[in-house]
């Protein structure tokens, strides 16, 4: 089985495009989907950073989805992404080996899914690959090649095991910092201390204060790496959220990411890792 996981806030519209793309896969044979949904007013400052509305539209666009075995967790209070996706990646772990974990602002390409059973079983063999993003810019010509690399971290898939490995780094450090506060009001000084702790500025590999930092720092002083389709497989469509503007989603190049559906993804079945 595939635990298939998709964080989601108050971004209805994003995250309808996102589901629609998982119904269009074209391999659904053992797959789980899940909603890990946030609140509307913040646990520890009482700030609201939703209407309630959004927040229940988000669950009624998942209900209706047409996805096959799901599961939603909705929780009461705004907690923020961080431990959204903390919660989300226990409970995942928990009921499966393979799993993809998703923000709401992703759409993935139709075979992508067929595609990551194959990542998945050379996963099993590379104990050193934390994970395999599906990528988002176009930046090979060989349409079957994996790198090894630090991109954005809004498409995982991983095996439970490698997030075992790397949880208490993880919970020791980033996650120390986020999981009892406002996301929004989080010490970005002490995270910066963290991370110039262990040889890095401005977050590794230019992360910074996201938890997808604090994760990739928790990668590495376990000895880990990511890989990524320097070819893509999927899009990033959140031009507006917690951490992109417009302006900043265009700068990075998202708002022309190239081509991510590709016919011969029908029938691939092998992929080139670096040597």
């Amino acid at each position: 089985m595939i635990g298939v996981g998709v964080i989601s806030f108050a971004r209805p519209d994003y995250l309808r495009r996102c589901l629609a793309s998982l119904e269009a896969q074209t391999d659904l044979r053992d797959v789980d989907f899940w909603l890990f949904q946030d609140g509307a007013v913040n646990r520890w400052s009482g700030n609201r950073y939703a209407t309630d509305e959004a927040t229940q539209q988000c669950l009624r666009i998942f209900a209706r989805a047409k996805l096959p075995n799901k599961w939603s967790v909705a929780h009461e209070h705004n907690v923020g992404v961080a431990v959204n996706s903390f919660e989300a990646l226990e409970e995942l772990t928990t009921h499966y080996e393979r799993v993809l974990l998703l923000e709401c602002d992703v759409v993935l390409s139709p075979h992508w899914l067929r595609l990551s059973r194959y990542l998945y079983d050379d996963l099993a063999i590379r104990p050193e690959v934390f994970s395999i993003s599906p990528g988002f810019l176009t930046l090979s010509n060989n349409p079957a090649e994996v790198r090894y690399g630090w991109t954005h971290m809004w498409a995982e898939a991983f095996l439970a095991d490698r997030w075992k490995a790397i949880r208490g780094y993880y919970t020791e450090g980033f996650y120390s910092f986020v999981a009892e506060c406002d996301y929004m009001a989080r010490d970005i000084q002490g995270i910066d201390a963290l991370y110039a702790e262990h040889g890095h500025k401005g977050g590794p590999g230019g992360l910074a204060w996201s938890q997808d930092g604090g994760r990739q720092l928790a990668m590495m002083r376990a000895g880990m790496v990511r890989a990524y389709l320097p070819v893509p497989r999927a899009i990033g469509i959140g031009r507006e959220g917690i951490h992109f503007t417009p302006d900043l989603f265009r700068s990075c190049g998202f708002d022309n990411p190239g081509p991510f559906i590709r016919d011969a993804d029908a029938t691939r079945e092998v992929f080139t890792w670096p040597a």
